[in-house]
């Protein structure tokens, strides 16, 4: 059924934009709030969310979902007023509507309703508001809006709750007041809407008499950075100031009472930040939705200096920079043949001069765009608290997760693809790798087990560790596996020293797992941490102590768009050889190969180095040698290292990495591809493909190439 809203295209981007933000930060918090539940200010984060989530679903007319979180708010008032204790159901209710507001949100991207049911989730939160109610009934049956919503109301025919107006205004009182309420609002994007739900707030607080400006320029948006209104009726003027000042974008808030016969001033504004309120209202000064009223600095200043911009116009900019990156390679080896044919005469100067600054400037060019696509990793980490509760309390586990670095920045390319691999092992770090209560008082542990979750930079590149305190992998039974399943012989498997033994982990199809679950055990998981982690030319290592636990270590380029690499010649094509993966090259006489086990290698400096001739491997005839020499690379990625065999060295180049496209698909052996600055193309080998292939090879093992 298609959902009716009262919003343009536009207005319902910079919800979605705003609800993708308030949701998230809701599930960390809620999260968080378990663990800490007599923290105040937290719970008034919560709230303060949940009351804008009501707004701006009120402000375009999609009335479930501000059905819905009027029910949430009533029972976070509850709490936050110190009126109920937090606990597990209550936060696991909450969880639930906060799911739910996900997939209402969900409605308002696609213009159509999901046939999601609200009644069962907004009963359930008024029962919790309500067990507060009897046991504080000095309260009354109202609640911060001035709304009833203690008792679940009867249910309508559709089966939804029939909940009160989320802006109907409350009735004169005996000891009510008029008041005249100003604002100030930040200037952004927002403005119009926060306009509109301060107007919608304050309408819940009394009878609005008159706005400046009117209610109608208020609804087309046409408003400026300040508010002022007319507010009859109202009896509890502390209340009005917490809800009015828990609207995001709120810089500033006077509210005065009036005499019924003055007019609506036009002189006084709103001072920034400094709510002021009469001596009737003075109390609301010191309640902790005052105290919290400008989070993270909030402010107008902030906000004018920012900008949303689509990924895509970001993407486009990119590669635009790309282009540039080739043409000035291209420009600076014209500038050299030039000078070599013609000599270092005054316009070539000119020229290379020329040449020089726009290399610079490109430069610059370039390592801003990259800034600008760079994210907080904490994008992704904060997703995973939820996702650790929701699996211990499956699986009956203590887990608690810690998280270090996440204000880590990488890439918004890497960020995408990074969650899933991450996913993968956290799921397995709870199921595998930390052990039930019993298990762990059994050992001498903690109940409790810990999971690390930690990022770092490490030169061009970043590192993210996670880390458990389980029962570690058991190698032996890890060896026992991978030769029931044909990957090893047992003879091999005996020769393999513990870390290559873990290594086999990541081999399709071997799993530890003693049973399969809904969550693990039929060998599809870590080998897609592997590919994933590979296909962002990144690598993955492990380490494990049995009864102690497991570490993995991610080390990932902080950009996939453009790198730094060693271009050789291998026959008639040219390839790009990463350049964070080549420890050094070498100029080897034939002497100096000899034989281990029918591989090739070399001795370099006391360790045995295996040699890969990629003219073999890439299925093309060799250039004529002249017996004297080879040129050898060596790279290394994690714990694997060899020496590439070339036919020449031509010297290291930035380039722009382009995908083969779904047309030529993946190739064995190549990453993509990259047009060079004399628009010739070169392929990017695929080291960490290579080096994992000849791995398998030395240990005898079974290797695929699909």
């Amino acid at each position: 059924m298609p959902l009716e809203l009262n919003a343009d295209a536009e207005d319902r981007q910079v919800f979605l934009a705003e609800m993708e933000e308030l949701l998230q930060l809701l599930d960390e918090d809620l999260v968080r709030l378990e663990r800490e539940p007599d923290n105040t200010a937290l719970l008034q984060e919560i709230f303060r969310a949940a009351h804008t989530i009501k707004g701006s679903a009120a402000t375009i007319g999609h009335h479930r979902m501000a059905e819905l979180t009027h029910a949430m708010e009533t029972l976070l008032d509850r709490l936050r007023r110190g009126e109920l204790g937090v606990t597990t159901d209550i936060v696991d209710t909450l969880l639930a509507a906060l799911d739910a507001l996900r997939t209402l949100k969900g409605e308002v991207a696609t213009l159509e309703e999901s046939g999601l049911k609200i009644a069962a989730l907004a009963a359930a939160l008024q029962k919790h508001a309500a067990a507060s109610a009897c046991a504080a009934p000095e309260d009354g049956p109202g609640e911060h809006s001035g709304v009833p919503g203690d008792v679940p109301a009867p249910e309508n025919p559709a089966g939804e709750p029939d909940l009160p107006p989320v802006s109907s205004p409350s009735a004169p009182s005996e000891g009510a007041t008029d008041y005249e309420v100003q604002v100030s609002l930040a200037q952004n994007e927002w403005t119009a809407v926060r306009a509109l739900q301060v107007v919608l707030e304050a309408g819940q607080h009394g009878a609005i008499e008159a706005t400046v400006p009117p209610k109608d320029e208020i609804e087309a948006g046409r408003v400026g950075g300040s508010l002022r209104l007319i507010l009859r009726h109202v009896s509890d003027p502390q209340r009005l100031v917490e809800a009015l000042e828990a609207i995001e974008d709120v810089t500033g808030l006077v509210v005065e009472p009036r005499a019924p016969e003055l007019p609506l001033s036009a002189e006084r504004a709103a001072s920034p930040r400094t709510p002021q309120v009469s001596a009737a209202a003075q109390q609301s000064q010191s309640t902790p939705a005052a105290a919290a009223a400008a989070p993270g600095g909030r402010s107008g200043a902030w906000t004018a200096k920012t900008v949303r911009i689509d990924v895509e116009r970001l993407d486009t900019l990119m590669n635009l920079a790309g282009e540039l990156v080739i043409n000035r390679t291209r420009l600076a080896q014209l500038a050299t043949q030039l000078e070599e044919r013609y000599g270092d005469g005054g316009l070539i100067s000119g020229l290379a001069e020329s040449v020089q600054q726009v290399a610079r400037i490109t430069d610059r060019l370039q390592e801003e765009i990259m800034k600008s696509r760079m994210l907080p990793i904490e994008t992704v980490f904060n997703r995973f608290p939820r996702l650790v509760r929701d699996l211990s309390s499956k699986l009956g586990k203590r887990v608690e997760l810690v998280i270090h670095g996440q204000d880590t920045e990488l890439d918004r390319s890497v960020l995408e693809e990074i969650s899933d691999p991450l996913i993968h092992l956290l799921r397995n770090a709870v199921d595998h790798g930390i052990e039930l209560p019993e298990e762990r008082r059994a050992a001498g542990k903690p109940e409790t087990g810990t999971i690390r979750l930690a990022a770092r930079h490490e030169d061009n590149h970043i590192v993210i560790e996670l880390e458990d305190d389980g029962r570690g992998i058991d190698t032996a039974r890890v060896k026992a596996i991978a030769v029931q399943r044909g990957l090893l012989s047992a003879e091999v498997a005996e020769r393999l020293s513990d870390q290559q033994a873990l290594r086999l982990i990541f081999e399709p199809g071997l799993s530890t797992a003693r049973q399969v679950s809904d969550l693990s055990g039929r060998g599809v998981g870590m080998d897609i941490v592997r590919a994933n982690i590979e296909k962002l030319n990144g690598t993955i290592d492990i380490s494990s102590t049995p009864g102690r636990g497991t570490r993995f270590t991610i080390k990932l380029p902080l950009t996939l768009a453009i790198i730094q690499a060693l271009l050789v010649a291998v026959g008639s094509g040219i390839y790009a050889v990463p350049l964070a993966a080549v420890t050094e090259t070498l100029r080897v006489a034939p002497d100096e190969i000899s034989y281990v086990n029918n591989r090739e290698v070399i001795q370099l400096r006391g360790r045995v180095l295996p040699l890969v001739r990629l003219y073999d491997v890439l299925g093309c005839e060799a250039a004529r040698q002249d017996g004297r020499y080879t040129y050898v690379v060596s790279v290394r990625m994690g714990q694997e290292q060899a020496g590439l065999i070339v036919d020449e060295l031509l010297g290291g180049q930035e380039i722009v990495i382009k995908p083969l496209g779904a047309f030529l698909g993946e190739i064995p052996g190549i990453a993509g591809a990259a047009l060079l600055g004399d628009g010739r193309l070169a392929l990017i080998i695929d080291v960490l493909g290579l080096l994992h292939q000849e791995t398998m090879r030395s240990y005898g093992a079974r290797v695929t190439d699909d």
